[in-house]
């Protein structure tokens, strides 16, 4: 009786907690500006965005469009080829263990030099005119609605400033408020880092033109010197291998006028009463309470095939055009059409993990600061819907895909290129897409897919002489598909086409989508194919191997003693040829088309060297058991096929323990984007309270807290975490882990990789009540469910395709339709656990209940 009365308190307090109530709007919310870019908080409308830093005296949006790169499509450097004599020389070596030698012949010939640069746009300074001390100062994001707000008190005045960017007009939008009448007296102006651009004022609005670098390079003269690659790099070097200029971004005339074009537009808009002024530094707005400023950017990228100088948009009349569609509504009517577009897309997913009301009254840094001390669930929810957040702020169809930054940048020459890196961080940047309802957002990968498709079969005929298509480690806007420069460990790795292939398959599983996997998914797949399968040679022991190929970014030791990277047939390279023999096959089949490419990939399935464990008792990360020259590296390559892939389940025994090992070998400690990636690897492992750790790591804070010494953004802590803006840091900032954490939140609370769905597989001790609606598992089902004390309380099923329904739970369950019962779940044997499943047919939009067997 005693232990049913507790039940009945704890599930009281999860309905008071998580109950049918008014929503809580989602703030992150600080007491003090930013005083760096990585504490600012980002906005945006999948085309455009901006970091807000909240200055009282000065405000600064620091701008960002996400077509503007530098250079053009014809800077991309295509003199690399794999020639048959060198491909047999490496081959011929790599069996022989000469695998110094080998890697040297790759590097030499095989690899060409870094694609171009993800640009920082500009910055829009609000300059306060006001005098007198602030007092009462709050900034926030608000991520149920997409605002930004910043609040103070000077001079006895309140000031408000709210900012969005709304994807259904294009702009940005910044009302500022007083309560004091014509208390409002600010300049504004544009500034930025390239020396091309310039403001001036023209009725009644504020300009802001530039034109980006036609050429970036990041590498120094003497890395590319020592690398003897001077003839890469025309645009740097004469004939004579001479250098033409000290420097390596160039404008204009010194890169033969080559570079893309952008423009910012904006126009202040008086509700009432107010005064504008042009002045020497750009517009000075005053004798006013309210005033709202709506601005638009633009470029005139035209496509990834096309010269942006010669053959682009006009940008001024993209902005007049934005401008003046934003102009027929007023404010009231503009913030109504973001909200409305924005929640349509997030208030699909809720999630409920009940912490102390004292924490949630805390500002967002003082809170990850104690997380590592005092659990924080509710902290752990607001980052999960942050992921989301940004994922609808930096992805819609129309715009570019998210890069290693999003959308949010400010350098000229930024880390990596700011581009988009496809051993692992633009494929996590889309973990969350499928399963966290925002399939939408998916579209910008898609068509990034697509179009490096066309110019990786361009790759895979020049290059390779091979079928199908190809792309290597890094692209940008131009869809360069040929290998970066002189990283071995990297560089050189032709498996892109099937990684991305699966995030077109994973989108058919979720949705059920036939016309789409014929007309979108399939061409891809199956061009991914025919490049592994003409890749292929035979080991020497009947097992087909990828030729050579490494394991990003790890190297290993030779028996020699040398550090090397590339060899015969890495676990990862096998692991995607595996999936996307197995995906083209079953696509092919549902399709019913091209018989004889069924056949010969069946027929080189069989043959593919299987996963192999070592003497450690862990998966092999290459075909023979190597010492990994970094026992810790943040790639977990070699577990692709635990996740993100579905090779490797609780059903695999062998495999499963292997894989387990392995992730303990590697270690918690990592960056931020690869804790991203373990806390998805232990969900999977059903490790709730071991991927909870990986998530307690997460929460280092990096600059501010406990590692104040930091500096330049790196912690001194050691590893990765968040900023106080909730953003990754690598560090440096990527966006990657965040996005990777909240697709790894979404595994620990439901999984149907395996061929079931699986409620609550890997729940940790520390969330032991909580409630999440709206996920989705593969067969078009939505889920949402409720658990206390750790244990299913209720789940919802919808069946939006109406196809068969099985489903695991750790504790057996009713399944309701109505008032009626349709069936019970029974014990099933797994991993040495015992689960309870059952199996139902489903009509579409039909709803179940699933409710505890007591």
């Amino acid at each position: 009786m005693k232990l049913k009365l507790l039940l009945f308190y704890a599930l009281s307090l999860l309905l008071v907690a998580c109950g049918p109530k008014k929503k809580e709007s989602l703030l992150l919310w600080y007491d003090e500006p930013a005083t760096n870019w990585n504490d600012a908080l980002p906005i945006g409308n999948g085309h455009a965005g901006a970091m807000i830093f909240g200055g009282a005296g000065k405000e600064l949006l620091q701008l960002n469009e996400n077509t503007l790169y530098s250079g053009e499509p014809s800077v991309i450097f295509k003199d690399v080829q794999v020639t048959p004599e060198s491909l047999e020389q490496v081959v011929s070596l790599l069996k022989n263990g000469e695998y110094g030698k080998a890697n040297e012949i790759a590097t030499k010939q095989w690899l060409g030099r870094l694609h171009q640069y993800y640009q920082p746009f500009g910055d829009l300074y609000i300059e306060n005119n006001g005098s007198g001390e602030i007092s009462g100062y709050r900034r926030e994001l608000n991520i149920s609605e997409a605002i930004a707000k910043t609040t103070f008190t000077q001079d006895g005045a309140t000031y408000t400033r709210e900012i969005f960017a709304s994807h259904p007009d294009h702009v940005m939008i910044i009302r500022l408020t007083s309560d004091r009448p014509a208390g409002i007296d600010v300049n504004l102006r544009f500034g930025g880092p390239h020396p091309t651009a310039s403001q001036h004022a023209a009725n009644n609005q504020l300009l802001y033109k530039g034109k980006a670098p036609g050429y970036v390079e990041r590498r120094t003269f003497e890395q590319i010197e020592a690398w003897g690659d001077r003839y890469k790099h025309p645009e740097l070097y004469d004939k004579d291998g001479k250098r033409k200029f000290d420097k390596r971004v160039l404008y204009g005339e010194e890169i033969g006028n080559k570079g893309m074009l952008f423009e910012a537009r904006l126009e202040p808009v008086f509700p009432g009463k107010g005064k504008v002024e042009v002045t020497e530094e750009g517009m000075r707005i005053y004798d006013t309470n309210e005033v709202y400023l709506i601005m638009a950017l633009a470029t005139s990228f035209n496509g990834y095939d096309k010269s942006p100088s010669l053959e682009g948009i006009d940008p001024s009349e993209k902005t007049a055009s934005l401008l003046t569609n934003a102009l027929k509504y007023d404010y009231r009517t503009l913030k109504k059409r973001h909200t409305d577009d924005y929640k349509s897309l997030f208030d699909r997913v809720s999630i409920c993990l009940p912490a102390a009301e004292e924490q949630k009254n805390l500002p967002t840094d003082e809170r990850i600061v104690r997380f590592a001390e005092q659990p924080d669930p509710d902290l752990a929810a607001l980052l999960y819907q942050f992921g989301r957040y940004l994922m609808i702020s930096g992805s819609r169809p129309g715009g570019q895909p998210l890069n290693l930054q999003g959308m949010w940048n400010k350098e000229v020459i930024p880390p990596w290129n700011c581009g988009y890196t496809q051993n692992i961080n633009s494929e996590m940047n889309y973990w969350p897409a499928e399963i966290t309802n925002l399939p939408e957002c998916h579209a910008p990968l898609f068509r990034l897919i697509k179009e490096l498709s066309v110019t990786g079969r361009e790759t895979a005929r020049n290059m390779y002489n091979r079928r199908g298509w190809v792309a290597h480690h890094n692209t940008s806007i131009w869809r360069e598909s040929l290998p970066n420069d002189n990283v071995p460990t990297a560089s050189f790795w032709p498996m892109v086409q099937g990684w991305y292939s699966s995030h077109l398959w994973e989108h058919y599983l979720f949705t059920g989508d036939e016309e789409f996997l014929k007309n979108e998914a399939y061409p891809i797949l199956k061009g991914a194919a025919e490049f592994y399968a003409d890749w292929l040679i035979d080991d020497g022991h009947g097992n087909l191997v990828t030729p050579a190929g490494v394991s990003p970014e790890n190297a290993f030791i030779t028996d020699k003693g040398e550090r090397a990277a590339l060899s015969m047939g890495p676990t990862m390279d096998m692991a995607i040829i595996r999936e996307t023999f197995t995906r083209t096959i079953r696509a092919s089949g549902i399709l019913h088309t091209d018989t004889g490419l069924q056949n010969e990939l069946k027929e080189k399935l069989a043959r593919l060297l299987p996963y192999r464990i070592g003497e450690r008792g862990q998966i092999q990360e290459w075909m023979h058991d190597f010492k990994e020259a970094e026992p810790k590296h943040r790639h977990i390559s070699h577990l692709y096929g635990l996740y993100p892939g579905d090779q490797i389940t609780p059903e695999t025994g062998e495999l499963f323990k292997a894989a387990e090992t392995s992730l303990n070998l590697r270690g918690d400690e990592a960056t931020g984007w690869s804790m991203g990636w373990k806390i998805n690897c232990w969900a999977r492992l059903q490790d709730g309270n071991h991927a909870y750790q990986i998530i307690r790591n997460l929460f280092n804070p990096v600059g501010f807290g406990r590692d104040k010494e930091s500096r330049n953004g790196r912690s001194t802590m050691g590893g990765g975490g968040l900023y106080k803006s909730m953003l990754d840091a690598h560090p440096p900032f990527q966006i990657d882990g965040n996005f990777g954490y909240t697709a790894g939140v979404t595994e620990m609370l439901l999984q149907s990789h395996a061929g079931y769905i699986h409620l609550l597989p890997a729940l940790p001790d520390v969330w032991p009540e909580g409630a999440v609606s709206g996920l989705k598992a593969r067969g078009n089902f939505e889920i949402s469910c409720r658990w206390t004390d750790c244990r299913l309380q209720e789940a919802t099923l919808q069946s939006m395709a109406g196809k068969p329904c099985r489903i695991r739970t750790s504790l057996p369950v009713i399944v309701l339709k109505g008032k009626t019962e349709i069936t019970r779940s029974t014990p099933v044997e797994s991993n040495g656990k015992t689960y309870y499943e059952t199996s139902f047919p489903t009509g579409k939009n039909d709803i179940f209940k699933l409710i505890p067997c007591h």
